[in-house]
């Protein structure tokens, strides 16, 4: 058992304040690859011109099956942003130290090895949080990357339910909000479209009505926004391509 292991949450808003002014979201995705429903996911993304964070599981990015180093591949290549989740989504408060310590450096290299990109963020399972893991991440130079919205649609399976939660939650805010959903579940991938629509609907009533948008926070630009100071990690092409998604997506967004 880990010392200090009582539950204490991760500091919020999860990704800083609006930079906006105006209420955001940034869309953020935990659990896979998964090879059937991954893809639908990148799918409706693609769509909506959105490029969010994927927490991969090593284990899930190491599977046998053969369809997903392809996937991982369409998630960097459409300019998403990927992050470690651990190698078998363990709690690391629970577990003994020798243990939390792999699953934290082995879902790294697994999802690098697959990925090819350097990884920088991690989210802990569950959400854990005690003394020991923040001095496991310290030592690494990793950022923990909370989230300010859970529906838990991967509890409860309720897709109404789902929607309800996260347009009500965002219709009330004023602030910049991470969304936590899960693309290894059909819940997420039935209620991320409703989701999206309303989206769209809502802000064309606030354009109408003189109200200030959602905006959709892209996932480069909140990395070349929290990381720069500290990449030493990562290559300058890596920071450079960052940098260049934010500005292509700059010019077609809101």
């Amino acid at each position: 058992m880990a010392s200090t292991a009582a539950a204490k949450a991760w500091p919020t808003p999860a990704a800083g304040p609006s930079a906006s002014g105006d209420p955001e979201i940034l869309f953020t995705f935990d659990d896979g690859p998964n090879p059937t429903l991954t893809p639908k996911v990148l799918d409706l993304l693609k769509q909506h011109q959105i490029k969010a964070v994927f927490f991969m599981v090593g284990e899930m990015v190491a599977s046998e099956n053969k369809k997903v180093p392809g996937i991982v591949q369409r998630i960097v290549r459409e300019g998403h942003v990927i992050a470690n989740h651990t190698m078998t989504h363990a709690d690391l408060c629970r577990v003994k130290e020798p243990k939390a310590i792999a699953e934290i450096d082995d879902g790294k290299a697994a999802i690098e090895r697959v990925s090819g990109m350097p990884l920088v963020w991690f989210r802990a399972p569950f959400g854990v949080r005690c003394d020991r893991l923040e001095a496991e991440l310290a030592e690494r130079a990793t950022k923990h990357f909370h989230w300010d919205l859970d529906p838990q649609e991967w509890k409860h399976g309720d897709k109404a339910k789902t929607v309800g939660y996260v347009t009500g939650s965002l219709g009330r805010s004023h602030a910049r909000n991470v969304l936590l959903m899960h693309d290894i579940k059909p819940v997420t991938v039935a209620a991320l479209p409703e989701i999206l629509a309303w989206l769209e609907r809502e802000n064309a009533l606030r354009a109408a009505s003189g109200k200030r948008p959602i905006r959709v926070v892209q996932a480069p630009a909140i990395a070349v926004e929290q990381l720069s100071p500290g990449l030493t990690a990562w290559s300058g092409d890596v920071v450079e391509r960052l940098r260049g998604l934010r500005g292509d997506l700059a010019r077609v967004l809101p």
